[in-house]
């Protein structure tokens, strides 16, 4: 084998491994609208990672973002989330209300909204959504609250994070 040769499958292995490799990443935006006394919130998740993990906690086989996708899609959805993803208010956990989803490409977004909430001066976000399935999965959290802006980073080892205003 030439060196020329040599030298080309040096190089294409690092390329070739790179390109198989998967980024695990979320973005969630959490926003507090004091006139309406809600909290609204967007996460964007990739189709086929909430697809599998939909799959695997549930042990069935539904197609996210398809034409004849499932009915039961948003409940599962639903159920999901509020298995894995938690607001706390002032040391007080609260509900959320699943609105609804849109598909972009590869991308799910995903929304929720909390309501009757007066003030916030300490909010916690805990998220594990995807944690189980995929170990480099990271969410991002960028919140948005009276009138200040903060960022989280949460991974399977850090989960949570919190702020006070």
């Amino acid at each position: 084998m030439t060196k020329s040769k040599v030298f080309s499958i040096l190089l294409l292995i690092p390329l070739l491994a790179f390109s198989a490799h998967k980024f695990y990443l979320s973005l969630i935006n959490v926003e507090y609208k004091a006139e309406q006394e809600t909290i609204q919130i967007t996460m964007r998740v990739f189709i086929d990672d909430l697809q599998k993990v939909i799959n695997e906690t549930n042990d069935t086989f539904i197609e996210l973002g398809v034409k004849d996708e499932v009915k039961d899609s948003n409940k599962l959805i639903n159920n999901y989330i509020g298995n894995n993803f938690k607001v706390i208010i002032d040391s007080k956990e609260t509900a959320f209300k699943y609105l609804g989803k849109e598909y972009d490409n590869d991308i799910v977004f995903l929304y929720l909204e909390v309501t009757d909430v007066k003030k916030i001066n300490t909010i916690e976000i805990q998220n594990t959504m995807l944690m189980d399935y995929f170990s480099t999965q990271k969410n991002i959290i960028k919140l948005n609250i009276n009138n200040k802006k903060k960022t989280f980073l949460l991974t399977k080892e850090h989960n949570k994070d919190s702020y006070t205003f």
